[in-house]
């Protein structure tokens, strides 16, 4: 096997391959590992952060069996640069793992992989990555490591990826959902199917994207304008970004943007995502002139009776263990994040003041100030 580390961007776009072959080729794929998807987050990262590519191919003969999309990112404190490996798609992406072909053990790939990085490892200092889902592949040969390994891996359960599992008849599914919640949803529906034509409505052209997604814009700055936690879509290069990934995930066929609305006034958005056997909920919205008639609920229930319809097997909620995605009747899955170190004195220093940051005996007015600094953007 051979192990390259690619050190421009147009790697990327070569070696990762299609969706159709993605999926069927390589281990626990999602759709925040297809190609669009990270080409858009690629394309907006770069324009807001000075970072570059650091990408991982491995390969046997002329086939690409392995590829881990990192990028490198510098944090200059004081004197001192701090230089991170995080997986290209992080903070937007709910799942992060590497690309490893089916045809080989993981743990093989990945012991070959981190072999190349630790022999770069005067390159960077540590590794940041989150999102990974638990018991993944990627989870099971990390955690396995860190018995051996201690001093250089630090994991951490994180978030909760709440999922509902589709199987069986669609009754028995009903009978999952909160009691007091399924009968809103009904009351509501047809209170509203009263007023005129309540429809369900999904995008299936590309013209279709950009006006629905403006209203998606439009009602989630109303919603949560007068909050302490106003919409990211205030500012026009995060608009411009969620654009972007719509239609690239459209040009992917994995783009699920779905809207309900009431005499053709759009009252609920969801920008999600589905890859022919999950369906992903991950930017909703609503028209908060309807408040009164619970619209995001009442879209969920209908992503959900189409999903069943189609044949989906699970609909994912994403990450956050918010109580109306428990009312669904889901089941908690579980994120874990890894911080990474290597064998330089520098990597071991700030692995000392991660420990630092998580103990809970840390007294902050004992620590110098640089150490203040490091504290707060690790």
């Amino acid at each position: 096997m051979e192990v390259i580390i690619h050190k421009h961007i147009d790697a990327l776009y070569k070696i990762i391959p299609e969706w159709e072959t993605l999926n069927e080729e390589f281990h626990e794929v999602t759709v925040f590992q297809d190609k669009n998807w990270l080409k858009s987050w690629w394309d907006h990262k770069s324009r807001q952060e000075n970072i570059t590519p650091y990408l991982i191919e491995i390969k046997e003969g002329n086939e690409v069996i392995g590829i881990i999309p990192f990028y490198h990112s510098i944090i200059n404190l004081a004197i001192f640069q701090i230089r991170v490996l995080k997986p290209i798609g992080s903070e937007s992406s709910d799942y992060l793992l590497p690309l490893l072909s089916k045809k080989y053990s993981p743990d093989v790939l990945l012991s070959c992989a981190f072999e190349k990085i630790y022999e770069d490892r005067f390159s960077w200092d540590y590794i940041e990555w989150k999102a990974v889902p638990e018991e993944s592949f990627f989870d099971k040969y990390f955690n396995n490591l860190r018995l051996t390994k201690p001093k250089w891996i630090n994991r951490k359960r994180s978030v909760a990826c709440p999922f509902l599992m589709l199987k069986g008849d669609i009754e028995n599914i009903k009978l999952k959902f909160n009691k007091s919640l399924l009968k809103e949803v009904l009351t509501k529906k047809r209170q509203l199917i009263k007023k005129g034509e309540l429809k369900y409505s999904k995008v299936v052209s590309e013209q279709e994207i950009e006006p629905v997604m403006n209203m998606l814009f439009k009602l989630h700055c109303e919603r949560w304008a007068n909050t302490d936690t106003p919409s990211e879509f205030r500012h026009k290069e995060q608009r411009d970004y969620a654009l972007l990934a719509a239609k690239s995930l459209f040009k992917s066929n994995l783009l699920q943007l779905s809207f309900l609305s009431l005499n053709k006034e759009i009252i609920s958005i969801e920008f999600g995502m589905f890859d022919g056997k999950k369906s992903y909920l991950y930017i909703p919205s609503m028209n908060t002139k309807y408040k009164k008639y619970s619209p995001s609920h009442l879209l969920t229930y209908h992503l959900i009776m189409d999903a069943y319809k189609e044949g989906v097997e699970i609909v994912d909620f994403l990450r956050g263990d918010e109580e109306y995605k428990q009312k669904w009747g889901t089941i908690n899955k579980y994120n874990v994040n890894y911080h990474i170190f290597n064998y330089t004195m520098k990597s071991m220093l700030i692995k000392n003041f991660y420990h630092i940051k998580e103990s809970n005996h840390f007294i902050i007015n004992y620590i110098k100030p640089i150490a203040k600094r490091l504290w707060s953007i690790l």
